[in-house]
């Protein structure tokens, strides 16, 4: 296991648990699990992927802390994956829009901005629905959005008020 590999893992695990140690804990609790397994997987980085996603899960549940947000059957479908790439977000609105996101929605972002992965590939690792995805990234873009509308707006009022 080398060095790239295992700072890929951490952030991965900190997109999870948006704090370092906790995402420091999930990567070592994962690393254990891979060496005490008795089979070593051809794939291992998408093999720890899964623990650390998994033991996660298990973690928010025995903590009562999971984020359930009920799917709108109306909202539209992002249709354009590409949409996202064009809205350009400064380092500070990013770790704001981070905080804005729940675990889910964190891992789909990560996934799809860090690792390059498209929406179907996103669906086939988490094993989920591809419009399940889709509607994740959707969600994504609208907060993103919503978040750059805001900051225009803060920064018209703050040019007014100089003049």
């Amino acid at each position: 296991m080398d060095r790239e590999l295992l700072q890929s893992l951490y952030r991965y695990c900190l997109c999870l648990t948006r704090h370092s140690a906790a995402a420091e804990d999930l990567l070592q609790t994962a690393i254990e699990h891979w060496l005490k397994s008795a089979a070593k997987p051809v794939h291992a980085k998408a093999y720890l992927r899964t623990v650390i996603r998994n033991q996660f899960i298990d973690d928010c549940r025995r903590q009562n802390r999971i984020d359930f947000e009920p799917l709108d059957q109306h909202a539209p479908a992002l249709l354009d994956e590409t949409s996202m790439e064009q809205i350009a977000l400064q380092h500070d609105l990013i770790e704001y829009l981070f905080l804005q996101l729940n675990a889910a929605e964190r891992e789909v972002l990560y996934l799809w901005a860090v690792e390059g992965f498209s929406a179907a590939e996103i669906a086939s690792d988490l094993g989920q629905p591809r419009g399940t995805v889709l509607s994740r990234l959707h969600r994504i873009k609208i907060k993103s959005a919503d978040i750059m509308q805001n900051e225009a707006v803060k920064a018209a009022g703050a040019g007014q008020g100089s003049e």
